[in-house]
C-alpha cells in the first residue's frame, strides 16, 4: 500500500485536500470518485524527507523511456485502454522519476485530457521526440506501433551510450589508479621517508624535498584543495552551459584528433535514426528536423540544423539543406538524395543510422585506444616523479648506514 496526496473539488465547489491511502494510482483515484468528488490533483506521496528530496536532471534515463514506450505498446496492442494501460504501467515501475511521471499522466488523462495533451504536460522530462510522435500516433489511430517505434528507437539509443560508457571505463579506471597511487605515496610514505633521512643528519635532495613541501601542503590544507578543485570543476560547468562556452566545447569535440570523428560519427547515427523514426511515424520533415535538432548534444551541429529547417521551410529539400553541414559524411547527403528520389527516406535513413552506429562503435573504440597509452604515460610520468622523489633518498640514506 501507498499514499497518495490529493486535491479534490465537491458538489458544492469547496476544495478540500488530503492523503488517501492505496495499492495504485487507479485505486485512489475510484476511492475518491466514489464520493462524488472531482479530483484536482493526485500524486504518490514521497514526504518531506531529505532522502526524497530529487536531485539532478528531471528527465528521465534512457532505460526508463525504453520501459514505458514497450510496456505502453504491448497493453496498448491488446486492446486494453489507455487509462488502465497507465495505471498498469505505473504499477511496474521502480524508478522513482519514472512513477511521478507517468503518475501525472494518469492524473491528467482522467481529468479529460488526451494522452498527448497529458504528455506535454511533461515536457523537460519527456523527450520531445516522444510527445510529438504520441501525437501523431493519436492522429492516425496508430498509438500502438508508433510506442514500439519509440521503443526501438530509445533501445538503439542506449545501447549506443552503453557502448560509449563502457569503452571509458579503463581510462577512468587508470585515472582514479593514478590519483590513488599519487595520493597514497604522498601523504603516507614521502613524510615518514624524509623524516628517517633527517633523524640520519642526510641532505634530501631538491625534488625529494619539493614532495616534501607538496605532502605537508595536503595533509595541511586538504580542504582548500578539495575546494578548489570543486570550483574550478563548477566553473567548468558553468562556462560549458554558457553560449559561448558551449559553442567553443562543441567545435573542440568536433575537431579533435581522434575524438572529433567519434563525435561526428555519433551525431550523423543519431540524427539518421531519429529523422528515421520521425518520418515512419507521419511526421513531417520539417518538424522531423526542429526535433532532431536538440538530441545532437551540439551547439555548432543545432545551429546548422536550425538554418537547414529555414531553408526546408523556404522550400528546399532535405538533402539540399544539410549539404553546407560539413560535420556530417558526404554519404548522409547521397542517401538523404536517394531517399527522397525514391520517396522511400524513411526506409534509406534506417539503414544508414544502423551503418553510422557501426561507425561510432568503430569511431569509439579507436579513440579509446588511442587514450589507454596516453594515460598510461601520464600515470609512469607522475608516479615514477613520487617514486624518483623517495628513492634518491634511499639512496642517500644507504651510503649513511654504511
Amino acid at each position: 500500500m501507498a499514499n497518495f496526496r490529493y486535491q479534490v473539488i465537491d458538489a458544492n465547489g469547496k476544495m478540500s485536500e488530503g492523503i488517501v491511502e492505496a495499492t495504485s494510482i487507479g485505486e485512489a483515484s475510484r476511492k475518491l470518485k466514489s464520493d462524488g468528488k472531482y479530483i484536482a490533483s493526485l500524486s504518490l506521496d514521497k514526504g518531506s524527507s531529505v532522502l526524497n528530496m530529487e536531485i539532478g536532471s528531471p528527465k528521465l534515463k534512457t532505460q526508463d523511456l525504453v520501459i514505458i514506450s514497450r510496456q505502453l505498446a504491448s497493453l496498448l496492442s491488446a486492446g486494453i485502454t489507455v487509462v488502465r494501460s497507465l495505471d498498469m504501467l505505473y504499477q511496474q515501475l521502480e524508478s522513482k522519476k519514472a512513477k511521478k511521471c507517468i503518475g501525472e499522466i494518469y492524473e491528467a488523462v482522467q481529468s479529460g485530457r488526451s494522452l498527448s495533451e497529458a504528455f506535454k504536460e511533461q515536457r523537460g522530462v519527456i523527450p520531445n521526440i516522444m510527445i510529438s510522435m504520441i501525437s501523431a500516433g493519436e492522429e492516425s489511430g496508430r498509438l500502438d506501433e508508433v510506442m514500439e517505434r519509440l521503443a526501438e528507437h530509445f533501445a538503439k539509443d542506449a545501447k549506443l551510450k552503453n557502448k560509449i560508457s563502457s569503452a571509458l571505463v579503463y581510462p577512468k579506471i587508470l585515472a582514479g589508479l593514478t590519483f590513488a597511487v599519487s595520493f597514497g605515496l604522498l601523504t603516507f610514505l614521502v613524510p615518514k621517508i624524509g623524516e628517517t633521512i633527517k633523524d640520519l643528519g642526510g641532505d634530501l635532495p631538491a625534488l625529494t624535498k619539493g614532495l616534501l613541501k607538496l605532502s605537508e601542503s595536503l595533509r595541511t590544507y586538504w580542504y582548500i584543495y578539495i575546494a578548489v578543485i570543486g570550483l574550478v570543476i563548477y566553473g567548468f560547468t558553468l562556462w560549458k552551459n554558457s553560449e559561448k562556452g558551449a559553442e567553443i566545447w562543441s567545435k573542440i569535440m568536433l575537431k579533435m584528433p581522434v575524438v572529433g570523428k567519434a563525435t561526428r560519427m555519433n551525431a550523423s547515427a543519431r540524427f539518421t535514426r531519429t529523422v528515421s523514426t520521425l518520418l515512419k511515424s507521419g511526421i513531417s520533415v520539417l518538424q522531423a528536423v526542429e526535433i532532431t535538432e536538440k538530441s545532437l548534444d551540439n551547439v555548432i551541429l543545432e545551429k546548422k540544423l536550425s538554418q537547414a529547417r529555414i531553408e526546408i521551410r523556404k522550400g528546399s529539400s532535405l538533402s539540399r539543406a544539410i549539404r553546407d553541414i560539413t560535420e556530417f559524411p558526404p554519404m548522409i547527403y547521397a542517401m538523404v538524395s536517394i531517399g527522397e528520389e525514391s520517396g522511400t527516406l524513411d526506409t534509406i535513413l534506417q539503414k544508414a543510422a544502423d551503418y553510422f552506429e557501426d561507425e561510432a562503435d568503430a569511431a569509439t573504440s579507436k579513440m579509446v585506444s588511442a587514450l589507454e597509452p596516453v594515460m598510461i604515460i601520464i600515470m609512469a610520468i607522475i608516479v615514477g616523479t613520487v617514486v624518483g622523489g623517495i628513492a634518491m633518498p634511499i639512496f642517500t640514506m644507504a651510503q649513511y648506514i654504511i
